[in-house]
């Protein structure tokens, strides 16, 4: 089977050897306006070498996904086969839980494809118009190889406006309930499929939900920032501390009671409305201080244009974060900004200074297994969580 080819630059070129698995429109030395969005096409270097099958799109910013470094290799029905299998049994190794991310996009070899289980159903996200015109066979090989109650496709989100798709919301097999509930490490907590963030959980947070449960002491005072459902303030609520959950979409927070609910834990948490940018810097003047801090805000720069603005977001947070810190506390930053993970130190030092706070490293971690960081594919490292500890005594 002959495929179109299109030409790239020779840094594209080299990224692409090196298994990174995207190339920007302007990386192209001669694009073809003639071929439809979503095609395989062969991807060849300046001499014309090969280097990759891939899906390409004429107008999108993100010209070719990569899915294939075998010359001529179809993707069809056997390939995605292989591709998903592979995907869903390395989560298996994943215990604790029965709620997963089984495909992480160009992660799995899957560019523009999501899927995460919560229990017995499954949500289906597919962002690239590639994945798109494979509709079809991805479900019937979702259903084969993982059966389930029903799949959610929530393809509803801003990423598939540059691919020119139409957004989709619908129950693409069986059927799927407005709520459903999973457990994690022995706590559970209701998932909103339908209208949740994401595909309705923090999947990715699974790891720094663990690490907190196994530091947290009893009677200490806990501030979940960003708290979405509450996960994060729920599990250090089940080691005994006293929670304050801060979230801006009130509806949000009745989940949140909700999940508290069902741990037994509501008794030990206090809800709050509000935008954290403002009611931190309120409370940070006030007599009120926490043991913990925990500040996990949503994506601060989409993209490079938006680092400057990103940057001065984040120096805000953490100015009012570690305002409410106790002396000898502990700073909980997660970060999902990938333009602002190798600049987070740097800021972080900034705001330290300007609360005269000394901060020790205790940890870091990134997202966990279920979500692969594949070290050529720079944009699948994504989340990365520090904990600090602030000196006993301001300055020290």
């Amino acid at each position: 089977m002959a495929f179109p080819q299109i030409a790239v630059a020779l840094n594209a070129a080299k990224r692409v050897r090196n298994f990174d698995c995207t190339v920007f429109k302007d990386e192209l030395l001669r694009p073809d306006g003639s071929i439809p969005p979503g095609e395989v096409v062969e991807v060849v270097d300046p001499r014309g070498a090969f280097l990759a099958m891939a899906f390409y799109h004429p107008q999108a910013r993100v010209a070719l996904r990569i899915v294939s470094t075998s010359a001529g290799e179809p993707v069809d029905r056997p390939f995605l086969g292989a591709r998903l299998r592979q995907a869903i049994s390395a989560r298996d190794r994943i215990a604790g839980t029965n709620a997963k991310r089984l495909v992480f996009s160009e992660a799995d070899g899957l560019p523009g494809l999501v899927l995460d289980a919560y229990a017995d159903y499954l949500v289906l996200q597919i962002r690239s118009a590639g994945m798109e015109r494979l509709r079809p066979v991805l479900l019937e090989l979702i259903q084969e190889l993982r059966p389930s109650a029903g799949i959610l496709e929530r393809s509803d989100k801003e990423f598939r406006n540059e691919e020119g798709l139409e957004p989709v919301s619908q129950c693409a097999a069986g059927t799927v309930p407005d709520r459903i509930q999973i457990e994690e490490e022995g706590l559970k907590f209701w998932v909103d499929p339908h209208q949740g963030l994401k595909t309705g959980f923090y999947l990715d947070q699974r790891t720094t939900r663990q690490r907190l449960r196994a530091l947290v002491r009893s009677g200490e005072q806990f501030l979940d920032a960003f708290s979405y459902t509450g996960a994060l303030g729920i599990a250090a609520a089940s080691r005994g501390a006293r929670v304050v959950c801060l979230e801006q979409q009130e509806p949000l927070l009745e989940l949140a009671k909700e999940n508290a609910r069902l741990n037994g834990v509501a008794d030990r948490v206090e809800y709050v409305a509000g935008d954290a940018f403002y009611w931190l810097a309120a409370k940070a003047q006030t007599e009120t201080r926490f043991d913990w801090v925990s500040l996990d805000p949503p994506s601060l720069a989409k993209a490079k244009h938006e680092v400057t603005k990103g940057r001065q977001a984040l120096h805000h947070l953490l100015v009012q974060g570690l305002g409410l810190l106790e002396p000898g506390g502990r700073l909980l930053l997660s970060l999902c900004t990938y333009h602002l993970l190798g600049l987070t130190e740097e800021i972080v030092r900034i705001a330290a200074a300007e609360r005269s706070a000394r901060l020790a490293v205790v940890d870091q971690w990134n997202q966990p297994a279920d979500h692969p960081w594949i070290l050529q594919i720079p944009a699948t490292h994504y989340l990365t969580t520090w904990l600090f500890e602030r000196g006993a005594r301001s300055g020290a």
